[in-house]
């Protein structure tokens, strides 16, 4: 058998906890990396699908599900499978069975998907031009069709056909533009920044919210990052740099040259590895960006004290992700390989999840713990109303209520197991959160609420409070906003952005003041944003 399959199915198995696919491919060198790519993408856009298949007919001679399900997606996909050995003859010899049941399978899949629009790929993509002038868009108008957004100055749009040529350009690599999602833009619009004012970014990396909020600073001001993760803010310096506008870095904020040091993976993972705090300067010396390389709730009011006032604060801490376009992939891993029922089966995939607007905190959150404990709700509840039965009792009133919810929430588990999300976000309508993610959202809720409010507390000169994420799911967003205006006094909500993006249809007070994002209607990811502003 190919070896490429067995690597193929090891990074499978990294991806069903919770890792990046890419991240996972570039892990490791490989000169056969277009096609591991190509084999582990294919599973997952199957995986559903595949892992039926492998139930019915392989679970018995193939003990790794994972290389069960790469070979059928080989087969289904090639109608072959490469090298040989006893487990693909034991696959080719199920041929005729399993290319049956793929292809009635695929066929009940794409009707059921038939009216879902929304997990169709976005055709437009987004980038921004650090050189000022028109040259550099004047030029790309003639080769590839640009044009600007609608909706947020210096953001151009591009069919993503035509993504591939933007980046072989000259001006790609060259550094004269970046690539960007237009969310991170509309979170940044709503900050409302002007030139020579004072931003904190807590969520920093990779940076699409720093560079652009540099923009409208327009080269005065001064730039907080914060960024927990090490790597996470290698990313973040290195994607500040390459605006060649920018200096650094240095380890003080003299900008003196015997403080200064190049940006380089051995200086900062080696050299400078205990240094977690970092200056860069504009060439005109009238902005200043500081970066800590630290865990934000490390820092409290003291450290923000040299500023009398704080115009904004950005909060876009690690969610659920359930905005970004891989979410469906992961959501089908999630499906395939745990179980939400009582059979004590994990449901998280101990590892973090993505982060709000593709920035993240550096903060994982799952756990890994399992939803069901051996034996169901239900039952454990109809134990106690049986024992007391049996004593010529009766169930008091508030245990009864404890069983009643309990009951309810088992069968909530089960309506919620044939839910997709899907058609209520092609709907423009929040969705209800999956099943195998009840438990990981409430975990990151109660992460969100925290950072929120450490934010709230500690930056106690800050004006106002950009609190964002990239997930549909209202535990996430509104909830996480509600507890902010709850456990914090003189708090108000401000439209967060323009009114084409404003949720009407929410039911909170606050909600028609806060911005929500549906791919299919704003052809961008799906995104929240909330403007909270002290009154006093």
């Amino acid at each position: 058998m190919s070896l490429m399959y067995r690597k193929a199915a090891q990074m499978l198995q990294k991806c069903s906890h919770g890792r990046g696919i890419k991240g996972v491919l570039f892990e490791k060198e490989d000169q056969s990396l277009k096609k591991l790519y190509a084999v582990v993408h294919k599973c997952l856009q199957d995986l559903n699908i595949l892992h039926r298949l492998y139930k019915v007919h392989l679970s018995k001679v193939c003990k790794n599900k994972y290389l069960g399900i790469v070979l059928l997606c080989e087969l289904v996909q090639r109608k072959k499978i490469d090298g040989g050995g006893k487990l693909k003859r034991e696959v080719m010899k199920r041929e005729k069975e399993i290319l049956q049941l793929y292809n009635d399978l695929k066929e009940e899949e794409n009707r059921k998907q038939s009216n879902d629009i929304s997990q169709s790929k976005i055709q437009t993509k987004y980038f921004t031009i650090y050189e000022e002038g028109n040259i550099i868009a004047e030029e790309l108008k003639r080769t590839l069709e640009i044009e600007k957004d609608e909706d947020v100055e210096m953001l151009y749009k591009i069919n993503s056909k035509n993504v591939k040529k933007l980046i072989d350009s000259s001006f790609y690599k060259q550094d004269k533009i970046r690539i960007i999602d237009k969310t991170s833009c509309l979170v940044v619009q709503s900050g409302n920044i002007k030139k020579g004012m004072v931003i904190v970014d807590v969520c920093s990396s990779p940076g699409s919210k720093a560079i652009f909020s540099l923009f409208y600073l327009n080269k005065k001001g001064y730039l907080i990052c914060i960024e927990k993760d090490r790597k996470r803010c290698y990313t973040l310096l290195k994607e500040i740099l390459k605006n060649n506008e920018y200096v650094g870095l240095y380890t003080d904020d003299n900008f003196s040259d015997k403080n200064k040091f190049e940006l380089n993976e051995n200086n900062f993972f080696s050299k400078k590895k205990d240094l977690h705090v970092y200056y860069i300067k504009h060439i005109d010396n009238e902005l200043t960006i500081k970066i800590y390389n630290c865990d934000f709730f490390s820092l409290s009011s003291k450290d923000f004290s040299p500023f009398h006032s704080i115009d904004v604060v950005f909060i876009d801490p690690s969610c659920s992700s359930s905005g970004m376009p891989d979410f469906a992939l992961k959501e089908k891993m999630r499906s395939a390989f745990y179980s939400t029922g009582g059979s004590g089966s994990g449901e998280g995939s101990g590892s973090g999840e993505g982060s709000g607007s593709g920035e993240g905190s550096g903060s994982g959150e799952g756990s890994g713990s399992g939803e069901g404990s051996g034996r169901g709700e239900e039952s454990r509840s109809g134990d106690v109303v049986e024992l007391a039965n049996a004593r010529g009792g009766e169930v008091a009133p508030s245990v009864k209520e404890d069983i009643d919810a309990v009951v309810e929430t088992k069968r909530k588990k089960v309506r919620n197991a044939n839910y997709n999300m899907y058609s209520d976000i092609a709907r423009g309508v929040i969705p209800q959160v999956p099943a195998t993610l009840t438990r990981k959202v409430k975990r990151l809720s109660d992460f969100q609420k925290k950072i929120l409010n450490h934010a709230l507390v500690n930056l106690k000169t800050a004006k106002t409070f950009i609190y964002s994420t990239c997930s549909f799911f209202e535990e996430e967003n509104e909830q996480v906003v509600e507890n902010a205006l709850q456990e914090n006094q003189n708090l108000c909500l401000e439209n967060a952005g323009k009114e084409k993006f404003l949720f009407r249809s929410g039911k909170y007070i606050f909600s028609d003041k806060c911005v929500r994002t549906f791919p299919e209607k704003h052809s961008c990811r799906g995104i929240f944003v909330s403007r909270i502003c002290r009154t006093g």
